[in-house]
């Protein structure tokens, strides 16, 4: 066993320089120093692991080895969403596990098919309807929108578009907050000083909202006949008539407001990411998107797309795969060890802060050819030669994201609907970079112009 740490820079790297340029500073610490590194901050040790192999021994070992406890994520996100499903710790989790799995077995998540394929089309609409006006569209804020219509729908059975925009614009308001990263090393810059003072009127919109939602659903199902179901399949129905496995008690009030607040401000921003990303990649390599139109024609022939398709729209859903590839909506994942590990060779002291990247594992020549060039053609067909934990789009292992399937099943029938109607353009002169803050998205935005097809 190797007890000296593994080799990286011989000096305290502040919370500041990383923060200037994440993803170069992962990339540097990849390239000069190897498949797993150490440096300090201010705050922490820090050992970031760069590789497949060395990734999935880190993931796979679970709650008793490396936690989300502690992490910049834990101290972000619990103050708003308290101890729900993506925040909770040890046998907390485990126990919310099995309670929300069912929740995302596949007939069910189906189940919700129709609603995005029309909300999609709503968005179309509106995008050819902004053509018509002679104006362009900001096509990550629509998304945003979109996807968080669609999960509000999904997982509480709710179009809180019907609230007014106070909703869209808390988690817009929550968002803005958050983005800034952990708040214990965030510098006060007009900014940051900006959206802090923003976050409590947001966060408690959103609470005073999702109260409401789940005050007004106990309300209904007690006025219903006691031997009665209810008919509605959304996700809050389910925690108000789930047990607890441990008790055989009905949830409490604050767990399933936490659980609620989690799925919704969970559920839409990646996958809101991820569609914004292959858009614009679909505009910059129009080759690939003629062969998604050409699909769209031989496997749909007009009509809207049905989640028996999602297997023959072989072309829409690897470029989907592959924009997350290039542009993972999550690029850092943090874990916080337990316990003293091993690591290839390595001890890792307990207590100490571990990053896997998804950016760095994506874009590692060793495990991709053509590594910065967007080419879907790598995930039509399974079975590659490449290592299967080299794709992190998700995350590993038993925190790996619960909600994956729909997220996906979203991703394939919004981009089928939107391809079907509408043509989109980057407007010229926009720059588009990426800007790692707690997701990975365009610095500028993603301004385009839309054709109706």
């Amino acid at each position: 066993m190797n007890t000296s740490n593994p080799p990286g820079p011989d000096r305290i790297v502040t919370m500041e320089e990383i923060r200037k340029d994440p993803l170069q500073f992962l990339t540097w610490m990849h390239t000069t120093y190897g498949p797993i590194t150490f440096h300090k901050t201010e705050r922490d040790n820090v050992y970031s692991v760069f590789e497949p192999e060395l990734v999935s021994q880190v993931m796979m070992l679970g709650e008793s080895h490396f936690t989300k406890q502690g992490t910049p994520d834990d101290f972000m996100l619990t103050p708003l969403l308290g101890t729900g499903l993506l925040t909770s710790h040890g046998d907390t989790w485990i126990r919310q596990r099995e309670i929300t799995q069912p929740m995302f077995y596949r007939k069910r998540i189906e189940s919700f098919s129709t609603m995005i394929v029309d909300e999609a089309q709503a968005l179309a609409d509106r995008w050819i309807n902004a053509y018509h006006q002679g104006v362009d569209v900001r096509v990550d804020h629509d998304l945003t929108s979109m996807a968080l219509t669609i999960i509000a729908k999904a997982m509480l059975g709710s179009d809180l578009s019907s609230v007014g925009r106070g909703f869209g614009k808390a988690v817009d308001a929550v968002n803005a907050h958050l983005s800034h990263g952990d708040p214990r090393d965030t510098p006060d810059t007009d900014e940051v000083i900006r959206d802090a003072n923003g976050y409590p009127k947001g966060a408690a919109v959103l609470n005073s909202i999702v109260d409401m939602v789940i005050q007004a659903r106990r309300l209904e199902t007690n006025l219903q006949e006691h031997d009665a179901k209810s008919d509605q399949q959304d996700f809050l129905t389910m925690l108000l008539e789930t047990s607890d496995p441990l008790t055989g008690e009905a949830l409490s009030g604050t767990e399933v407001h936490s659980q609620a607040l989690t799925m919704v401000m969970a559920g839409h921003e990646t996958t809101a990411k991820a569609l914004t990303w292959t858009l614009y990649l679909l505009d910059q390599h129009r080759n690939v998107r003629d062969k998604i139109l050409t699909e769209l024609d031989v496997v749909l022939g007009g009509r809207k797309p049905k989640p028996d398709d999602i297997a023959s729209l072989k072309w829409c859903r690897s470029a989907i795969q592959e924009s997350m590839r290039l542009y993972p909506p999550i690029w850092v994942i943090s874990r916080r060890s337990k316990q003293d590990q091993l690591v290839s060779g390595f001890l890792i002291e307990n207590g100490s802060l571990v990053c896997i990247s998804p950016w760095i594992l994506h874009h590692d020549p060793k495990h991709w050819d053509n590594v910065d060039y967007f080419d879907p053609t790598r995930f039509l067909a399974y079975g590659t030669d490449r290592d299967r934990h080299a794709f992190l789009p998700f995350g590993l292992g038993p925190r790996q994201c619960i909600g994956r399937g729909f997220a996906m099943m979203e991703a394939v029938l919004a981009l089928a609907v939107i391809l079907q109607n509408v043509d989109l353009k980057l407007k010229e002169g926009h720059i588009v970079e990426p800007q790692a803050l707690v997701t990975l998205r365009p610095k500028h935005g993603l301004v385009m112009q839309p054709t109706p097809l």
